[in-house]
């Protein structure tokens, strides 16, 4: 079995995740539903704020959700991440979103039960109905989201490590939004299938359409993407602007998990560009022009450049192929109608319009998925199991 087999039996895995979301009951999704309008249209016009709470890649898939909730008028989403804006807020009306696929979260616990002392409202969202989270919430009368594991046929360490928790929850948090707006549960299933035959446009990487069914698909771009990935011994340094950056942090995080030395670019403790290092953007857009401005400094160090984008005619396209290295690009396949949603020419921290800031997160979410892949066939390249993982994992 090659590695580039195990990329597309992950692919298949994380599929069956997405789409274990449409068999939530109608009931429950209209619970849900109410749970958040029954907070977010109050006639209060006073601000709401909505504080997001969880550790790890369960933080960042939640990030992803309140970053979107700024399309709602009187809404203030925030994180106690912020060292800006952090401090509970007890003249307003508050709500906490707690997420933890264990429930076991500490510092997640400990959060809600000064939550609940502060009268917010809670809601917890986690796969693990035995947990010390369920049972807090249970006690404080707040509401509990089920996102449960799916049963595999057999285990497999293509999912090893809270992937399913955290794929599943930033898919439904993005399906509830829909629904929630147009206060239509069909919205929400609706939603689920797009992100579903998006997700189903992944098993295409790499694969050449002229070849025969029979013949190992490996021996392509994406083999030749991986191991050069995977062939070096500097450091990586992962980067994305909004969402692209959840993503790009999650991915550093399963790097790490195996045993590589990665940074996040922009953060205080990380190094300068050194020849050796690889540079990993992740940009919808190809625009981004925090992204485009490191790739001319990993560049001018004489540092590999390996994007992950959806569009294929943008400025870092264009860059790419001037250096002649256009074949370390992965393309993110989405729906043609799909592609159409970065409406942002030269998007930046700065100005980036609200347009774009609270659009669904269709490449996002692909680019998770295939990071996941790119991880289940790194597992297999180093020689790397789950328990050497589970060691370094924080």
């Amino acid at each position: 079995m090659t590695f580039t087999t195990k990329y597309y039996e992950s692919i298949d895995i994380q599929l069956q995740f997405i789409k274990q979301l449409t068999c939530i009951p109608e009931d429950t999704i209209a619970e849900i539903i109410e749970e958040f309008k029954s907070f977010i249209f109050q006639d209060d016009e006073k601000m709401k704020i909505i504080y997001g709470i969880g550790e790890g890649r369960s933080a960042l898939s939640l990030y992803d959700f309140l970053q979107q909730l700024l399309k709602f008028e009187h809404i203030f989403p925030v994180t106690l991440d912020d060292p800006i804006r952090r401090y509970f807020d007890s003249g307003r009306k508050n709500m906490i979103i707690a997420a933890s696929g264990s429930g076991n979260t500490e510092s997640v616990i400990s959060y809600l039960n000064d939550a609940n002392k502060l009268g917010a409202k809670e809601i917890l969202i986690t796969a693990n109905p035995e947990s010390k989270g369920y049972k807090t919430i249970q006690s404080h009368k707040g509401f509990i989201i089920m996102l449960e594991d799916t049963k595999l046929d057999k285990p497999s360490n293509l999912a090893v490590m809270g992937s399913e928790f955290e794929l599943k929850l930033c898919t439904f948090l993005n399906c509830l939004l829909p629904a929630l707006e147009n206060n239509n549960i069909q919205s929400y299933y609706d939603e689920v299938n797009h992100f579903i035959k998006n997700a189903e446009l992944l098993k295409n990487i790499g694969k050449d359409p002229d070849k025969k069914s029979n013949e190992d698909p490996g021996k392509d771009h994406l083999r030749s993407w991986i191991e050069k990935l995977f062939n070096r011994r500097g450091h990586i340094i992962v980067d994305g602007v909004g969402r692209s950056g959840f993503v790009a942090r999650a991915f550093g995080m399963r790097l790490t998990h195996l045993g590589m030395h990665v940074y996040i670019k922009g953060d205080a403790t990380t190094p300068s560009f050194v020849r050796g290092d690889v540079y990993i953007p992740i940009t919808g857009s190809g625009d981004t022009r925090e992204i485009l401005d490191g790739m001319k400094k990993a560049r001018e160090k004489g540092v590999d450049i390996f994007p992950i984008t959806v569009s294929k005619n943008s400025e870092l396209v264009t860059y790419l192929k001037e250096i002649q290295h256009e074949d370390n690009i992965i393309y993110i396949p989405v729906q043609e109608k799909d592609r159409e949603i970065f409406h942002d020419r030269t998007p930046s921290k700065i100005n980036t319009t609200k347009m774009n800031e609270i659009r669904s997160s269709y490449s996002e979410i692909n680019s998770y998925i295939f990071t996941n892949a790119v991880i289940a066939s790194a597992i297999d390249i180093l020689g790397v199991n789950e328990k050497y993982m589970t060691r370094i994992h924080w």
